[in-house]
């Protein structure tokens, strides 16, 4: 895949959105439910934390990165299966745990192992396009959650805020706006900093800055980066650059100190960016701060003349594994 296929499957992003919220319009959970588990790694993961940020519900809400859902979980819990490839060892693990306990399952990939797992058990599946990035189909993987939860009324009825967020990344904004970021962020070690709320959007941030730029970046939330890494500033050992993500209902107090820590941080000779996030709806600012830091990450990865592509060491630890 080119770099112009990654800038492809970007522009897209507006519609996978409704492709994801359409995929899922059959699917419904009829049981109550107690707990809602999402598991996955890497950006087949990501949908999971967001949707847990952005859910206002009194169902929990976990998300598991590894080979073995916790504990607590039982027949009464609602699964999301996530991985695009639908080969991702440790997802199809949990998957097994899954079927062990009993639980209510709902696959979502584009194809391999846990397509065939779910129709071998007779499971609810929701089948992606294939050829796409996993990192950029996190539309396809986040919707189709968010429209079973909306079906089987666990939720408010997610339509008019689906509408909005795909009427807002229709804007001409975002890359103009990523343009301008990553000459900032050229050569320096990106912080990325959130609230709570937004603690999922500043990791996506981070980790689409890895994948697509090759570069290392950071990430942290307030208050509580307030209380440890804001002292690392006083013994710089690095070229940083602070970008701070601020949701317009951000609490007062969050406001504040994004605000002073910006001023602190610069008397120690660090820029930052402080980017306010508005929108109509909260999940289309979730989703507009997220595209934004997406094309700052492939347009970061044009500066430093690099495909974003390719995951190359990743998948040398996929080979070394199968040794």
């Amino acid at each position: 895949m080119s770099f112009e296929e990654t800038e492809e499957q970007l522009n897209a992003f507006p519609d996978y959105v409704q492709q994801g919220w359409e995929s899922a319009s059959a699917v419904a959970v009829l049981d109550k439910v107690r707990h809602i588990v999402c598991c996955g790694m890497g950006g087949s993961a990501i949908p999971g934390s967001l949707l847990s940020a952005y859910l206002e519900t009194d169902t929990s809400m976990f998300v598991v990165r590894d080979y073995t859902l916790p504990s607590f979980v039982t027949n009464k819990d609602l699964v999301f299966v996530v991985s695009y490839s639908g080969n991702t060892e440790e997802t199809i693990s949990c998957f097994r745990s899954a079927m062990g306990k009993g639980c209510k399952i709902i696959g979502i990939s584009s194809n391999g192992k846990l397509k065939q797992l779910c129709e071998k058990s007779k499971l609810d599946f929701i089948e992606l396009p294939k050829g796409i990035q996993p990192r950029a189909a996190l539309p396809l993987l986040f919707f189709p959650m968010l429209r079973v939860l909306s079906n089987s009324k666990l939720i408010e009825d997610q339509k008019v805020f689906v509408e909005a967020t795909i009427t807002a990344l229709r804007k001409p904004i975002y890359r103009e706006m990523a343009k301008a970021l990553s000459e900032k962020l050229a050569g320096k070690i990106p912080l990325i900093y959130a609230s709570q709320q937004f603690s999922a959007v500043a990791y996506r941030w981070k980790t689409q800055i890895n994948e697509n730029a090759k570069s290392m970046a950071f990430y942290h939330i307030l208050p509580e980066m307030n209380h440890n890494e804001l002292v690392g500033f006083e013994n710089l050992i690095g070229d940083y650059y602070v970008v701070i993500l601020q949701d317009e209902e951000e609490h007062p107090r969050i406001r504040k100190r994004m605000k002073l820590t910006k001023q602190l941080i610069a008397r120690r000779g660090v820029s930052s960016t402080i980017i306010a996030v508005k929108g109509a709806c909260k999940l289309s600012r979730i989703f507009s701060a997220i595209y934004t830091g997406d094309w700052t990450s492939v347009e970061l990865a044009a500066l430093y003349n690099i495909d974003p592509t390719p995951v190359h060491i990743i998948e040398q630890l996929k080979e070394m594994l199968k040794k």
